[in-house]
């Protein structure tokens, strides 16, 4: 058995090569605490030992946990991380940004080769099989924009880089500041133009709650105000919950804007992620000449928009893999990448 890892600063992501195997997504936010790494990793590792029987051949790693703001460098977070992987688990191969699988020794000797992989494993197990296609991926907190071009990724490799580009846009679905995303919104029937607070409120797991595309099972995060729903957590994630959280973005409450005034604001939020998609994906697709979109993670809804918005062809990889693996994709390729690096 092949297992993919990737360790984020907020998720770890685990599945194995099978397209009928294991995917979760484990919420071990390393920013809180680092340790909690060793915690997760022993216990993946228990799981595969007793539910799967072991069997595990190798494991394969990519990250981006390495920028989380408990390391004081992204070299201190990669060696963390690579120092994690290695105490718990035996025969673990690293991906790189030459798209190459080391060792242990090979991550000490050129950390930053290392840092913020995940979108390249992804992207290089697609070029495999789509030569020609712009490769979408909204997940919790980024959503990657990556031209592949004649089975050539032409992503830049850093994240700084993807930045400026536009291939690298740092908004997700669940896990990001409304407050970072809406200057203003319109309030009410006659659409009146108000600042909104620089607090965090609420967050785009709120508006998509609001608006249906998310259940609680799928807030896969702690909300802004989870302190106050200590033991009763379901409850923090609910509608109406998400809702309150919704109208302190314009310094309310629910009863003094009323759910039509939060849908509003939650409708706008979507507007302002489909239209920073669109123009990623617009430039993309002038300078390529790419027809195509294929999209994971969990923010399918926002690159479908967004692709019929451009007329471009669209194409879900969770209607090809199913869900949990769609919004795993990053561990699931790199285990695939191992499977074909050891056959």
């Amino acid at each position: 058995m092949f297992v993919g890892i990737d360790v984020g600063g907020a998720n770890t992501k685990v599945a194995t090569s099978g397209v009928d195997g294991f995917a979760d997504t484990i919420y071990a936010p390393l920013w809180k605490n680092n340790a909690i790494l060793y915690n997760v990793l022993s216990e993946v590792k228990q799981k595969f030992e007793t539910e799967a029987g072991g069997g595990l051949e190798a494991v394969g790693v990519v990250m981006t946990g390495e920028l989380c703001d408990c390391f004081e460098t992204k070299r201190e977070g990669v060696l963390y991380i690579k120092k994690a992987l290695s105490s718990v688990f035996e025969n673990v191969n690293f991906f790189d940004n030459e798209c190459a699988f080391r060792d242990g020794p090979e991550v000490d000797r050129d950390p930053l080769s290392f840092a913020s992989t995940n979108w390249l494993a992804s992207a290089k197990l697609l070029s495999e099989q789509y030569r020609d296609v712009i490769f979408t991926d909204i997940g919790s907190t980024t959503t990657d924009v990556i031209p592949i071009v004649g089975g050539e990724i032409k992503a830049k490799r850093t994240d700084l880089e993807r930045l400026k580009s536009g291939e690298l846009i740092y908004s997700g679905v669940l896990r990001t500041n409304l407050a970072t995303l809406l200057e203003k919104v319109e309030i009410g029937e006659t659409g009146e133009a108000c600042k909104t607070s620089a607090e965090l409120f609420a967050i785009t797991a709120d508006a998509y709650r609001v608006l249906g595309y998310l259940n609680s099972s799928d807030y896969h995060c702690e909300s802004p105000d989870s302190h106050a729903f200590v033991g009763r957590e379901e409850e923090g994630k609910s509608r109406i919950s998400a809702m309150r959280r919704l109208a302190r973005v314009v310094c309310c409450d629910l009863e003094e804007i009323g759910e039509d005034s939060v849908l509003g604001i939650a409708e706008q939020v979507k507007e302002v992620q489909v239209t920073e998609l669109v123009d990623s994906m617009k430039s993309q697709k002038q300078k390529y000449k790419l027809k195509m979109v294929v999209s994971a993670g969990i923010g399918d809804f926002i690159v479908k928009e967004a692709a019929d918005l451009l007329e471009l062809e669209f194409l879900s990889l969770s209607s090809l893999y199913g869900k949990k693996i769609s919004a795993t994709f990053p561990a699931y390729a790199v285990s695939r990448l191992l499977e074909q690096t050891f056959s």
